[in-house]
């Protein structure tokens, strides 16, 4: 018998590891690029995202379309909704739960004790009207890697890719922060 694994991981042929990006952008999402906004699906590799830190190349990009039968009593993979002006969006849109968003701002940094904190979706559903959505078709995420860690504007929400480590802060100190910078006007609506 050898030692060959057939597969790497549970669920994933071998060879599907790491480097591929985590899809957590949904069709139609805006992310910002040096000529303008552009919706997920259309970058390709080599396409060139704004970052915080500058342009980057988009180094590699996925597709995951979970079919209706494998998501219908999944709701934990249901996209989260972010209503209009809740993390500083123009308009009304849909992240997957696990996608991680930047919130930054004096509230963040008084409740925080730090200038910024990253978190998942999934970890503030309940507050400032963001939900759980379920679904009405196939459940499709894009993917993308710039090859390191970055930051991304997605329709105005500071998104983290690349990007797994934990937080310093506690989740309930984030999440209070989060529903206090409601109270504060922050963060602005980026138009």
């Amino acid at each position: 018998m050898t030692d060959n694994p057939i597969f790497s991981r549970p669920g994933f042929a071998a060879g599907a590891g790491a480097s591929d990006p985590p899809p957590m952008f949904l069709p139609g999402t805006l992310l910002a690029t040096p000529d303008g906004p552009r919706a997920v699906e259309t970058l390709a590799e080599g396409d060139i995202l704004t970052t915080l830190s500058g342009p980057q190349a988009v180094t590699a990009v996925g597709v995951e379309v979970v079919p209706r039968a494998d998501w219908a009593f999944r709701r934990e993979i249901w996209p989260v909704r972010v209503p209009v002006g809740s993390l500083g969006n123009p308009r009304p849109m849909r992240l997957a739960p696990g996608q991680r968003v930047v919130l930054s701002g004096s509230t963040v940094e008084r409740v925080c004790g730090v200038a910024q904190v990253r978190v998942a979706l999934r970890d503030l559903v309940g507050i400032r009207g963001l939900i759980t959505e379920r679904p009405l078709a196939d459940l499709r995420r894009h993917g993308l890697s710039l090859g390191t860690p970055a930051v991304i504007e997605a329709e105005g929400i500071l998104c983290a890719t690349g990007d797994d480590r934990a937080e310093d802060v506690a989740l309930d100190i984030i999440r209070t922060a989060f529903a206090e910078m409601h109270a504060a006007g922050e963060p602005p609506l980026r138009l």
